[in-house]
């Protein structure tokens, strides 16, 4: 071998090295992102109203009986916590450790959420849902296209959920998971009154245009993985149900009066290795006013 070329190869090794480590740490530790979203129509018993928003955790575990994930929530002090689908992977299944999971989130704050694609792939290949039932016995609120009215103070907020679309039969295409989706969210919604604040959990981000057709303030969606990798500059090269550089992968999004939150999630089905794209816990923070 040349001499020359052993201190770049070494170089090399070693770069190599400190960024296989770093994915490596980065992976195994979960970051707390805040948004504070301000609503004229959001009443004033709920102004600093927290909520702990999670997705796609895929039966990943962080630390021993999952400490590490409840102490994050547990420090974010939330009044509720919503989970935006997908807890289980649909190929592992680990249902017990979900539903532990579900028992010690909801010995830290009430928990509603909505199922993602994977458990109803899940709930299709097997026949039943046993999923649900036990959820809601760990006293977890699913909304199966549904709402609810979360009550503080006197007055009350509306927290609607829907499922997905994506294992319909027959393996729908796009088009045909939107017209679903605006289907569903045309029954839930009936009902409530456009002044009324209200909050959807959706799997899906890129139906934000579908969302935004009705009097929604503030939508709760996964589901993108923070694109898997992230890259300074681009942002998130892949995201399913959106391709190659998907729009919605993480962060804050607007779209008429509806605000929405996307989740980069927590773990990975394909990929479980996330680049420059660390699991997270986003924390929300309601303010009245304007």
């Amino acid at each position: 071998m040349n001499k020359r070329k052993r201190p770049l190869m070494g170089c090399a090794a070693c770069v190599a090295g400190v960024f296989t480590a770093l994915t490596v740490w980065q992976n195994i530790r979960i970051k707390t992102t805040r948004y504070e979203l301000r609503a004229e129509n959001l009443p004033s018993a709920f102004d600093g109203f927290r909520i702990a928003l999670l997705a796609d955790i895929h039966s990943r575990r962080f630390g021993e009986k999952q400490e590490q994930l409840f102490a994050r929530v547990r420090a974010a002090k939330p009044d509720l916590i919503l989970i935006a689908g997908d807890w289980m992977d649909a190929r592992r299944g680990h249902v017990e450790d979900c539903i532990a999971q579900a028992k010690g989130l909801r010995a830290i704050a009430p928990v509603c959420g909505v199922y993602g694609n994977h458990e109803q792939r899940r709930i299709r290949k097997t026949g039943q849902d046993c999923f649900g039932p036990a959820l809601q016995k760990a006293g977890v609120q699913m909304l199966h296209t549904s709402g609810t009215r979360i009550v503080r103070g006197g007055m009350y907020l509306n927290l609607i959920g829907v499922e997905d679309p994506a294992e319909m039969p027959n393996h729908p295409r796009k088009k045909e998971m939107a017209n679903a989706m605006d289907e569903m969210l045309g029954r839930v919604m009936n009902g409530v009154l456009p002044d009324e604040f209200t909050i959807l959990i959706a799997h899906r981000p890129e139906f934000l245009s579908i969302y935004a057709k009705y009097p929604i303030d503030l939508v709760c969606a996964g589901h993108a993985h923070g694109g898997q990798v992230r890259l300074p500059g681009v942002g998130g090269l892949f995201a399913p149900g959106q391709g190659l550089f998907p729009k919605y992968t993480g962060g804050e999004y607007n779209e008429d009066q509806t605000t929405m939150v996307v989740s980069r999630g927590l773990g990975g089905r394909k990929a479980p290795i996330r680049i420059l794209n660390m699991p997270e816990l986003v924390v929300l923070t309601l303010k009245a006013g304007i």
